[in-house]
């Protein structure tokens, strides 16, 4: 049997330049029109403040998770959470992304865990995650490449409602 990953993880291009995808990706109340992975989420992005996700593992049911920002500088977003200490399990979820060339980025997401539940966390969701982070990222791609982020643009759907 091969052995459980500690991480789960994503990448796509994105023919856009980096501050349109920016935009989009920080425009937490536009997450339902385009990411179908995690199709809610509610926070200020502040570092240290809570981030409230409702995640889609599985068919349209919905988990409500509650972490915590670890990082908003420019091009990174992150969060964690922790189960008890860290050692029973602690995970860290990274959004990267990195200018290709003016018109062009490369979007990566990441979720890495440690602790003693880790094995027993990525058995049971790891391929689910994976599939989500991968759908998280082509929705991204198709949002941003049709038009979403341009100005005046980003969350238009989620205001209109």
């Amino acid at each position: 049997m091969a052995p459980i990953p500690k991480c789960v993880r994503a990448e796509v291009e994105i023919d856009a330049p980096i501050d349109r995808v920016w935009r989009v990706l920080t425009n937490i109340q536009g997450y339902g029109d385009w990411n179908p992975f995690t199709p809610k989420v509610e926070t200020t992005l502040e570092v240290g403040d809570p981030i409230y996700l409702s995640v889609r593992l599985v068919g349209n049911r919905t988990m409500n998770r509650v972490e915590t920002v670890t990082r908003n500088q420019p091009y990174t977003l992150g969060w964690d959470m922790k189960m008890g200490s860290r050692a029973l399990l602690y995970a860290e979820r990274v959004q990267v992304l990195t200018s290709i060339s003016e018109s062009r980025t490369h979007y990566m997401t990441e979720d890495c865990f440690t602790g003693w539940l880790r094995p027993i966390v990525l058995g049971l969701f790891g391929r689910a995650m994976q599939r989500g982070f991968r759908d998280c990222g082509l929705g991204l791609k198709k949002a941003v490449e049709g038009g979403l982020g341009e100005a005046g643009e980003v969350g238009r759907k989620n205001h209109e409602r």
